[in-house]
């Protein structure tokens, strides 16, 4: 009988601590990581989304010379890029959701870049 009783308060014991609440552990969580950027723009991809291509130097320590697209979060100066414009930015990576975007624009105004044809304003006539 005692034997009985032992048993049936060990398996009510375990009833009771599995049907606890077990509580998350909280989600890791890592600081955003900054990274001089310097670069050319390629082509205004989105504006409403504010997204630019961007053909960008080597970003140390983060990843290689490339040509890719941005959002960027500087409005004010989002409005002013245009095709051939260098820049000087601030890339914000956020390592725990792997989403980056530019910040503290600096633009160099410039030539278009090699092998993108601006298109001419709807006013103009085509020369025979």
């Amino acid at each position: 009988m005692k034997t009985f009783a032992s048993v049936t308060v060990i398996i009510i014991c375990l009833l009771v601590s599995a049907c606890e609440k077990k509580v998350a552990a909280p989600a890791q969580t890592t600081a955003l990581k900054r990274y001089d950027f310097k670069g050319k723009i390629v082509e205004i991809s989105d504006k409403e989304k504010k997204i630019a291509k961007i053909q960008h130097e080597e970003i140390k320590g983060f990843m290689s010379a490339m040509t890719m697209k941005f959002p960027v979060k500087d409005d004010a100066n989002f409005a002013k890029l245009e095709a051939g414009d260098s820049l000087t930015a601030i890339l914000i990576y956020n390592p725990n959701d792997n989403r980056s975007w530019l910040e503290n624009l600096a633009i160099t105004k410039g030539a278009p870049v090699a092998g993108v044809v601006a298109s001419p304003p709807a006013s103009a006539t085509p020369i025979p």
